[in-house]
């Protein structure tokens, strides 16, 4: 379930990444940010998360765990993350998926949370099902406005919808020029709850650290630990 890539006029949706994007992540999130977007990149990076899980308390072989693992790191490559998590059950079923994107260009004057508010309900893959929630936040990093709501996602060849929930932090970090899209997503309505308050926990711990000089500028955000 990639995050939606929804970019502003006049704006690039891959800005000069001078910053790396990082989390007070706990051991239930797993990181799959890819750098190459190769499927082999995406295989080795899921064999090594599968091997964390323990064997005996698997609901699913570890063999379709590494392929779902897989296929969520490439398919949200495509979308141009800045970083990709995912969280898991300890045994091996999906919860949900958490991506940051930026959107901007260096030199061009982002718009305000206000200026912004036509952006805000719009997926190029869903329609919002009923009313979204839509709050003002303010964030150690910046000022934020979250939006949470069910989407109804069309299924491919056009055969019904597919029903999923989504909650979106676009973030105006203070000193920057980019905006930035946390967007999590879920398909499991009976864990709402949680999984919302998992994301809504998450959100105060986020900054943006640096590129190290070192790590060259081809260097995404760093993967939070994934020990089960």
């Amino acid at each position: 379930m990639g995050p939606e890539k929804q970019v502003p006029a006049g704006s690039s949706s891959e800005p000069e990444e001078d910053f790396l994007v990082d989390f007070d992540f706990d051991k239930g999130w797993l990181g799959l940010t890819l750098h190459e977007g190769t499927r082999s990149e995406a295989r080795q990076l899921a064999a090594g998360i599968a091997e964390e899980f323990n064997p005996l308390r698997l609901d699913v072989s570890k063999e379709a765990l590494q392929k779902e693992l897989e296929d969520h790191a490439l398919q949200a490559f495509a979308s141009g993350p800045l970083l990709t998590v995912v969280a898991y059950t300890a045994g091996g079923v999906f919860l949900a998926d958490l991506s940051v994107l930026a959107y901007g260009e260096d030199g061009v004057t982002r718009p305000s949370p206000e200026e912004y508010q036509g952006m805000l309900l719009k997926w190029s893959y869903a329609e919002v099902k009923g009313d979204a929630q839509i709050s003002d936040v303010e964030l150690p990093i910046g000022p934020a406005v979250r939006v949470q709501a069910v989407l109804a996602e069309k299924r491919r060849f056009g055969w019904g919808k597919k029903l999923s929930e989504c909650l979106r932090y676009w973030v105006w970090p203070t000193g920057h020029e980019e905006i930035l899209l946390v967007e999590a997503r879920w398909l499991n309505f009976e864990r709402s709850d949680e999984l919302t308050d998992l994301v809504d926990r998450l959100m105060p711990s986020m900054r943006l650290l640096p590129v190290p000089p070192e790590a060259g500028t081809d260097e995404t955000a760093p993967e939070p630990p994934s020990e089960r």
